[in-house]
């Protein structure tokens, strides 16, 4: 009897051992503690990731963005509606993910050696900025040191770069602080040196330069591509080749000649983020490889060509 009564609360423990884990895995999650909770939200290819992008990078990170999403369709890649300050989003943590322009400043990157997470800086593409004057204005090439001398109010006749006798309106796009701050950097190692006019934003620095025969401008390649195309600009501005220095021969902007480095005012494009964010790596992981090629449809360069395999039969 003794025997038969260990044996059948043996065969209830077992029972419910059994029973409780599959009960419990069964049930409904209570409201303090939502299924979503319980399951991780973000994976690498799953999720929403919030991005900041520097003014001109808008484009090509719209096409990043809607193929990233075709690819995985659980994913979904939301640009921040703010347009200047990535970094300073980051940092405030509106943002999980931020696109820019050149290497961070000194202060910037004091800042975000602050956070928590320390931030993962991705070189993904090469961009550039160009120098753009009226169409009738008959220079056919400039140096960085005339850039200098431009940009510093000490060259003020355009007599002085081989052009017709005329007063140099430099000038510059008021919204794109941070591709004016990287013209600073570039021409007189700081960021605060430019003694330009700064137009509201772009279309009305396109139009200055339209418009007046005298003035020269400062914008990024995507930019002037896309004036460009626009229709309304090809015949009234025209981009001027830059040369590296005295001697060196000058190198007109293009995909082509930002990749190899031959032309002088060139950058990298880094992506920021956070290497403890499933999606944010995700991302970073895509603009490295598959990214590669659309950032050629944003008239940029990317960072790496890819490698092409020709298979033979």
């Amino acid at each position: 009897m003794n025997h038969r009564f260990r044996d059948v609360v043996i065969a209830l423990i077992l029972a419910a051992g059994i029973a409780v884990p599959v009960w419990l895995w069964m049930r409904a999650p209570s409201p303090e503690s939502p299924l979503g909770s319980a399951i991780s939200c973000d994976t690498p290819i799953s999720g929403t990731l919030a991005v900041a992008v520097d003014q001109s990078l808008i484009a090509v990170a719209r096409i990043q963005a809607e193929a990233f999403s075709d690819q995985y369709p659980k994913a979904a890649i939301k640009r921040s509606s703010e347009s200047s300050r990535p970094v300073l989003q980051l940092l405030e943590k509106k943002v999980d993910a931020a696109l820019i322009e050149g290497a961070l400043s000194a202060r910037e990157d004091s800042l975000l050696s602050t956070l928590k997470h320390p931030v993962k800086r991705q070189p993904v593409a090469r961009n550039a900025l160009v120098f753009v004057v009226n169409r009738a204005n008959p220079v056919r090439s400039v140096s960085v040191s005339d850039l200098k001398a431009v940009f510093s109010g000490q060259a003020t006749d355009w007599k002085s770069l081989g052009g017709s006798p005329g007063k140099i309106v430099a000038c510059l796009d008021g919204s794109n602080l941070r591709a004016r701050a990287l013209l600073s950097e570039m021409l007189f190692g700081r960021t605060d040196a430019l003694d330009a006019t700064a137009e509201p934003d772009l279309p009305r620095l396109l139009n200055r330069v339209r418009d007046d025969r005298n003035a020269a401008a400062v914008m990024t390649l995507p930019a002037y591509a896309a004036a460009l195309r626009s229709g309304g600009y090809g015949s009234s501005i025209k981009a001027v080749p830059v040369s590296a220095g005295a001697g060196s021969k000058p190198v007109a902007a293009s995909p082509e000649t930002v990749y190899t480095g031959e032309y002088p005012l060139s950058m990298d494009i880094f992506y920021l983020y956070d290497p403890y964010d499933p999606l944010a790596t995700g991302f970073g992981a895509w603009l490295a490889k598959e990214g590669q090629k659309l950032f050629e449809r944003g008239d940029m360069a990317p960072y790496e060509q890819l490698v092409r395999t020709i298979i033979l039969k």
